[in-house]
Order: structure tokens, then C-alpha cells, then sequence
């Protein structure tokens, strides 16, 4: 009857006089092996059917989950084992809306140190179910209390990236970590610790998307203490990425440059100048200015000209210009203020394109005298014209207030899992990192308007 149950889930009532979840919750509590596993099955199908009915699920937990560690214990078959602790999972993650008591979670968490430790040769596989598990607790509980999991937790990080067994748990960790850094109100040496295994998992383009939101969260979260402690281990990361990956890549990779120069303009730039990404992205506008065959489509040379602004903006001597390319051209500020004009169209689409043409508007401004970089004092009174419709441009569709100036982001992409954690803080801190680096002045727009 139990397994005619699992076969048919999908046509079981639940809320029926006829309580299937009771009847399995027994079952697991049985004395044959054979028929609590069949009871797991069972139960693990009939879980969708629960979405809209946490209460019912919450009052089966607590019975069940110490069940479960007990048959995890008695079954030697490694996938027995592991859909226990999987079906455990899956009775946490669906509990939106119910509530668990802390006997009760600390019922779930406290033998997980105890299989983590013990999962060795085939039962490696079980420390990601631990994994998983609780990284479902910490969702549940939530920012006020996830960090009392970090003794627990932040071990088995931290080991899944060190040891080479335990390789085929990098993307369960990656995910687990990016749960407790989403659900941080604030910066954490202990989980700033982690940090520096991004390093080696840079190097490793499949984990290239959630590394890149690990490392801006931990820029805009960590600020000044963060950066002190880890912006060589950010040059080294980024060193190993910046044009060497698609565009798609890139995009992700602009949420870090973009965190680094929006909260430490002057010390990005100097960072990014140092570890020769600055040279790699004005290599890269080079390559697009003279159209050589081999460079990046507009959408990828619009991020880096936005950083390159960004960075001359805060320091104007950080660029090192010109560049001579191997093939004898000179690229230098004529044909880098240049590109800001004949792409600032491009640089208008998407969400964030008017940010970017305000962002452009401005650093055209700044070479006007009395700028003292001459060549670029030069060249911009000589397309004052064109200069001058950008101006013009901006004031037009900008709001005063910068309403509509919507700041960076990157969407999830079909092969990206998405994880909505802590959404609403992490739109807060882009809130907040806008607020205290919006140097766009209105009256520098006036300016432009009384020179027009």
C-alpha cells in the first residue's frame, strides 16, 4: 500500500479523511527496514502536494526527524542513507510560512557534525545532503539567527573547499555560502575567512557566475575592514577572470568591478591599476576603437568604458595613456574620449544604460578646461558639437531627483539556479552604495546647460 502510494502521489489527497502523511510518519517508525524506506519514498513524492499547507508539515517533522536519523544510522546502502537526509531537506525548505521550534531544530542539528565526520569513503557523498540541510535551517531561521550556525557550518565551508575529496562539493558549498553571506546583516571576520579559497575556485570558470555575486556582496557588506583584509586576494581573482570569458561572464564580473569602484573609488581604481586589469580593459577599447577583428561586442566594451570613467573620475592620472598595440597604432585620449561618443548610444540600453550616459556626460565635462590633461582638454572642445548633444541629452532624461538611474544588476540566466535570500537587504546596501557615491552633481548639469 505504501509504495502503491509513492507510484500515485499525485492523485492522493491530503487534506482527505484519509491522512497519508500521518499513516507514512508510522510507517517510518516501524521495525522492518524495507517498509520505513518505502515509507521515505513515499513521503518524499507526496511533498509537492504540500506548498500551500506548512502546518500540516510541521506537525510531521518533529516525529519524523529523529526517525530519519535513526534509519540513517541502521541502513548500509549509501543511496538509503542519502534519501533520508534528503527527504529531511526537503520537509525544512517547504516549511514557508509554518514555524519549528528550537527543540526541534536543534533535534535536526545536532547529529549532522557527527555524519559530516563520519562520511568517508562512500558515504562522502552524504556531506552534501549535511550541506543542504543546512543551508535549508539557515533560510528558516533567517538573518537574526543564522549566525548561531557558523561554528557548525563554516568548518564544512571551508573543508569542502580545501580537501581534494571533497571536490564534488564545491557547487553545494559555493551555494551554502552564498545563503549565509545573503542572510548577513553585517560583515563577519568569520565568514570573511572563507574568502580566500576564491582564489583557486576563480580559476574554475563553471562557479564563475555565484563567485562573482559571493565576491560583490562581500564588497559592499565587508567596506573598508573587508577590503583591508582581502584586496589582494581580489586582484588575484579578478586577474584570472577579466578577459577571459564570454560576455555573459563578464556581465557577472562587472557586478564586482562595479561594487569595487562605487564604494572605493579612488582605492578601486589603484587596485585595479596594480593587479593589470586597468590595462586589460583599455587594451580591450583599443582593440574595438581600431575594429581589429578580435574584439568584444559593444555590450562587454560599454561595461569596461563605464569602469574606465569611473576610474578617471575619482583619480584622472590612474589611466596610462597612451597604449601602444602590437600592430603600431597609438591609442590614446583622442580615440579613448572618442569611443565615449560614438558608443554612447549603445551605452543606452538596458536598465541601467541612462546611469552610464549620465555617468559618460560627466566625464566628458571634466575634460573641459580647466582640466589639465591638454590632449584631452583638445579634443573635446573640438567635438564640442557632439559633446554638447550629450549634454543636452542627459538633462533631458534624467530626472533631477535620480529616480530613474537604476543601478547595475545582472539577471539569472537560464543556467544559473536562482537563490532570492535576503533580496530586500541586498537591494538596501545597492541603495544605500548609490547614495554615498552619487558624485553626479546637478550643478555640474547646470554647467553643461550654461555652456550650451
Amino acid at each position: 500500500m505504501i509504495w502503491l502510494l509513492s507510484c500515485n502521489a499525485n492523485q492522493v489527497p491530503i487534506s482527505s479523511p484519509f491522512n497519508p502523511f500521518g499513516m507514512l510518519s508510522s510507517a517510518i517508525l516501524d521495525q522492518d527496514v524495507c517498509v520505513r524506506l518505502t515509507a521515505v519514498q513515499a513521503m518524499d513524492a507526496l511533498l509537492p502536494q504540500c506548498e500551500d499547507a506548512p502546518s500540516l508539515l510541521q506537525s510531521i517533522v518533529e516525529p519524523t526527524a529523529p526517525a530519519l536519523y535513526q534509519l540513517v544510522n541502521e541502513c548500509a546502502e549509501v543511496e538509503s542513507r542519502s534519501s533520508c537526509l534528503d527527504l529531511l531537506s526537503n520537509l525544512i525548505c517547504m516549511q514557508t510560512g509554518g514555524s519549528l521550534t528550537n527543540e526541534i531544530l536543534n533535534t535536526i542539528v545536532a547529529p549532522l557534525s557527527s555524519i559530516w565526520d563520519n562520511a568517508i569513503d562512500q558515504n562522502l557523498r552524504l556531506k552534501r545532503s549535511v550541506l543542504t540541510i543546512l543551508s535549508c535551517i539557515a533560510s528558516f531561521v533567517g538573518p537574526e539567527s543564522c549566525s548561531v550556525l557558523y561554528p557548525l557550518v563554516l568548518p564544512m565551508i571551508d573543508e569542502s573547499f580545501a580537501r581534494e575529496e571533497n571536490v564534488f562539493l564545491v557547487e553545494e558549498a559555493l551555494k551554502i555560502w552564498w545563503v549565509f553571506l545573503r542572510l548577513s546583516r553585517k560583515y563577519d571576520s568569520l565568514l570573511g575567512k572563507l574568502f580566500i579559497h576564491t582564489v583557486e575556485l576563480s580559476k574554475d570558470f563553471d562557479h564563475l557566475m555565484i563567485l562573482m555575486r559571493v565576491t560583490e556582496h562581500y564588497i559592499i557588506l565587508g567596506g573598508a575592514t573587508f577590503l583591508n583584509d582581502h584586496a589582494t586576494t581580489i586582484q588575484s581573482v579578478l586577474s584570472h577572470v577579466v578577459g577571459e570569458v564570454r560576455p555573459r561572464g563578464t556581465a557577472y564580473i562587472f557586478l564586482v568591478i562595479e561594487a569595487l569602484l562605487c564604494s572605493f573609488p579612488v582605492e578601486g581604481g589603484a587596485l585595479l591599476n596594480s593587479c593589470g586589469v586597468l590595462k586589460t580593459l583599455i587594451e580591450a577599447c583599443a582593440s574595438s576603437y581600431f575594429d581589429d577583428g578580435k574584439c568584444d561586442p559593444d555590450r562587454v566594451i560599454v561595461l569596461y568604458l563605464a569602469a574606465l570613467a569611473r576610474v578617471s573620475l575619482s583619480r584622472p592620472d590612474t589611466l596610462q595613456l597612451p597604449l601602444k598595440l602590437p600592430s603600431g597604432a597609438v591609442f590614446g585620449e583622442e580615440e579613448f574620449i572618442s569611443l565615449y561618443t560614438g558608443k554612447f548610444q549603445v551605452a543606452g540600453n538596458g536598465a541601467h544604460g541612462l546611469l552610464y550616459q549620465k555617468l559618460w556626460a560627466l566625464l566628458l565635462l571634466s575634460f573641459y578646461p580647466p582640466c589639465q590633461l591638454a590632449s584631452c582638454c583638445n579634443t573635446v572642445l573640438r567635438k564640442s558639437k557632439t559633446i554638447f548633444n550629450i549634454f543636452i541629452s542627459v538633462l533631458k532624461n534624467v530626472h533631477p531627483n535620480g529616480t530613474n538611474l537604476l543601478s547595475y544588476e545582472v539577471g539569472c540566466g537560464d543556467d544559473e539556479e536562482s537563490i532570492y535570500i535576503g533580496e530586500d537587504f541586498y537591494d538596501a546596501l545597492l541603495q544605500g552604495q548609490r547614495a554615498n557615491v552619487n558624485i553626479i552633481l546637478w550643478s555640474c548639469c547646470l554647467l553643461c546647460l550654461h555652456l550650451c
